[in-house]
């Protein structure tokens, strides 16, 4: 089977899940289903040749489980982004579109502890932007086009919050 064929075929399991994610209004759970969203979609980064995007979600899996079940510090914060980006530099081959999802990651872990559900759905939506322009790059077709899914459906899980806090 061809890579790129595979690579977005797994994708797209994970790539449905994020969209789902963006419809989930309670931050524990956003950070236990992107978990699976991670891993899937590592694997399919890693297929398509995107090493490190695929070390992005591994390291992002481990920091959402550690944050799940132990919250989140800011030693915590510093170490995860400190592995993450020194992984990433060591193993990226393409430029700065290789660091798009360190600097995504890194962003997100660093504000992994904001306090409200509306903070999440912003940091959300910034971040997929550059994951946005990663995955086009590497040919993962499928995750480009639920990145945009999903900047829709953050949107909409924005405006379910403002609805119910009226």
């Amino acid at each position: 089977m061809n890579t790129i064929l595979l690579g977005n075929l797994i994708s797209l399991a994970g790539a449905v899940l994020m969209v789902v994610i963006g419809f989930i209004k309670r931050k524990e759970r956003v950070l236990a289903v992107q978990c699976v969203q991670f891993s899937l979609m590592g694997v399919g980064n890693l297929v398509l040749g995107g090493v490190t995007g695929a070390l992005s979600n591994l390291v992002s899996l481990v920091r959402n489980l550690v944050c799940y079940k132990a919250g989140i510090t800011i030693p915590l914060k510093l170490l995860f982004i400190a592995v993450q980006a020194g992984l990433s530099l060591w193993v990226n081959t393409q430029g700065l579109i290789g660091l798009l999802p360190v600097i995504a990651a890194c962003i997100f872990t660093w504000f992994l502890d904001v306090k409200s559900d509306l903070g999440m759905k912003i940091l959300l939506i910034g971040t997929q932007c550059l994951w946005l322009v990663y995955d086009f790059t590497i040919m993962n077709y499928v995750s480009f086009a639920f990145d945009i899914m999903c900047l829709c459906s953050n949107g909409v899980g924005i405006y379910r919050i403002h609805k119910s806090a009226k």
